[in-house]
């Protein structure tokens, strides 16, 4: 099986935004006694402005790598470096989007997004309440300020936590299958609406899905991890041009390319997965 070929830019001259170097995590299981290696070895750069896609089959530890980049779990051997800083828990340069929404349900759409500017202590002076609105109307949720998560759809409920994620200007977004909960014709709106967010506020974006086409739709670069423990077995560039939509690209060449190979190594890793579990 090879890589799809193609035209390649020169290297990035400047310093990663982050870099994770060697990173292992393992985990104690009680009840076992066992060690168990959720990832092991993986290295990876990601520059200022770029959006980078993870893909790979469940289990294999792409939500560990973004916690310990979050600062939410702590390496067992390795490093990630943020702006040449080692992380050492969270911090106001980077904010994550969860697939569950995570929305406080006794605040309203407002006071959602405001508590991204709680959590960063940036309620001093008065510019705050602008930013609130101003994230608001980013994510197209205008007019539905006062009204309370329950009475709003699956996808406008994750844009209020985007909205929540950019109000604090974090230099670096995780996106941990922000789209994994809605519907098919929501999740393909909000693809778009994704890219145009990024492409308004040239964030850095390290985005989890386990779509293929969600994956070459968004990404610049597309990192797929392998299990058993978890490590990148490849990256690939996707090399299509901006805007993208699924109805401009999915005839195109490169993109039928890409999800061919994708699906390829996802197949043989799932293959190899359910071998090696049967043996």
């Amino acid at each position: 099986m090879t890589t799809p070929t193609a035209e390649r830019d020169e290297p990035a001259a400047s310093a990663p935004l982050i870099s994770v170097r060697d990173l292992t995590v393992s985990y104690h299981v009680a009840r076992t006694g066992a060690t168990l290696t959720a990832v092991e070895g993986v290295n990876l750069d990601v520059h200022e402005g770029e959006f980078v896609t993870v893909l790979g089959p469940s289990g294999c530890g792409k939500t560990t790598v973004m916690n310990v980049v979050a600062g939410l779990v702590a390496p067992t051997s390795g490093e990630v470096l943020v702006d040449g800083r080692p992380v050492t828990g969270p911090g106001p340069d980077r904010a994550v989007v969860f697939q569950d929404y995570a929305l406080l349900p006794w605040r309203t759409v407002f006071d959602n997004v405001k508590f991204g500017l709680e959590m960063q202590k940036h309620l001093k002076g008065d510019g705050w309440r602008d930013r609130v609105q101003e994230a608001i109307e980013l994510v197209g949720l205008s007019g539905f300020e006062n009204s309370y998560p329950k009475e709003l759809s699956g996808g406008m409920q994750q844009r209020v936590g985007l909205a929540r994620a950019i109000v604090a200007e974090p230099r670096i977004l995780l996106m941990d299958e922000p789209l994994g909960a809605v519907d098919a014709l929501t999740r393909e709106v909000m693809r778009d609406e994704i890219e145009k967010l990024i492409a308004a506020t040239g964030k850095t974006v390290l985005f989890i899905t386990h779509s293929i086409e969600e994956a070459i739709l968004l990404g610049d670069r597309i990192v797929v991890f392998k299990s058993h423990p978890g490590a990148i077995k490849e990256v690939i560039e996707t090399k299509l041009a901006r805007p993208r939509s699924e109805r401009s690209v999915q005839s195109d060449p490169r993109f039928l390319e890409l999800r061919d190979h994708l699906w390829d190594a996802l197949q043989a890793e799932a293959t190899e997965a359910a071998v090696a579990g049967g043996s």
